[in-house]
Formats: structure tokens, C-alpha cells, sequence
């Protein structure tokens, strides 16, 4: 897969940015890889993702955190 999650966070987990992701359709595989993971750790909860999705930037604060800003 040329796009995926490994492709925009770091060796420590972080958030890494796009510049790996050389076109739209490694995006595409990437976010699809991620969509995936999502339903996953929700164990198909529709509830928990929709509480996920309200609730991201606390996602973000648990998270590794942001290895580089997008510009």
C-alpha cells in the first residue's frame, strides 16, 4: 500500500504530516487505512465513533502528540 497510517506519523507515534503521501490516491489509502483502524478500536460501536469524532482534540491530547505543523 502506497499510502497508509505508517506513512504520516513518526517511529514514536506522532502525528508526522502528509509528505509522504505523494498524490491523492495515497491519501485516499491512507484515510481508508485509518477509517478502517477507527471502526476497529470502536469494535464497530457507531456511538463510540461518533463520540470519537466529538471528542478528537481530547484524542489528540492523549496522543503522541504533533511531530510537525502542515503548512
Amino acid at each position: 500500500m502506497a499510502g497508509s497510517y505508517k506513512h504520516v506519523v513518526d517511529e514514536g507515534g506522532a502525528f508526522a504530516g502528509t509528505t509522504l503521501l505523494d498524490h491523492l490516491g495515497d491519501a485516499h489509502e491512507a484515510l481508508e487505512e485509518m477509517y478502517g483502524m477507527i471502526w476497529f478500536l470502536a469494535n464497530g460501536d457507531r456511538e463510540a465513533v461518533e463520540r470519537a469524532e466529538q471528542n478528537y482534540k481530547r484524542g489528540i491530547e492523549l496522543s503522541p502528540g504533533m511531530a510537525t505543523e502542515e503548512e
